[in-house]
């Protein structure tokens, strides 16, 4: 599977996260490295945080799949990740993030009163032991 747009494991060689390819020159390359993979065998190509208009004209002149995640609604899946939806993680917040969910704030209720029962002794008690 191919991976293009923003590759957080180069993260230390652009040294940001902003949206990538927004010249022409680098929507043209990006577009020339997609074929290249394709030609490669990749099964998929993964579009991460590029120009909606881009990565459906990757999406249309590709022809394995293109995934996106920020790249816009015509391709032909997405990918938001699961620690983010959920709202266990909340440090990260790009345009293309959906939170369904505020996990952050039961998770540390929940932590917050195992903590609080093992200081008071509660925890465990007579029924919670062998």
């Amino acid at each position: 599977m191919g991976h293009l747009g923003l590759t957080p494991q180069s993260i230390h060689k652009f040294g940001t996260y902003v949206v990538r390819a927004t010249t022409e020159e680098e929507a043209a390359k990006l577009k020339e490295d997609a074929n290249l993979l394709s030609k490669a065998g990749c099964f998929a190509i993964v579009l991460e945080k590029i120009p909606a208009k881009l990565a459906a004209q990757v999406a249309s002149e590709t022809p394995i799949p293109v995934i996106g995640i920020g790249a816009g609604k015509d391709v032909d899946g997405q990918v938001l990740v699961l620690h983010d939806m959920l709202g266990i993680t909340t440090e990260f917040s790009p345009r293309f993030l959906r939170r369904y969910h505020n996990l952050h704030e039961e998770i540390r209720g929940a932590v917050t009163a195992y903590i609080n029962d093992v200081k008071s002794l509660e925890f465990p008690n007579e029924r919670e032991q062998y």
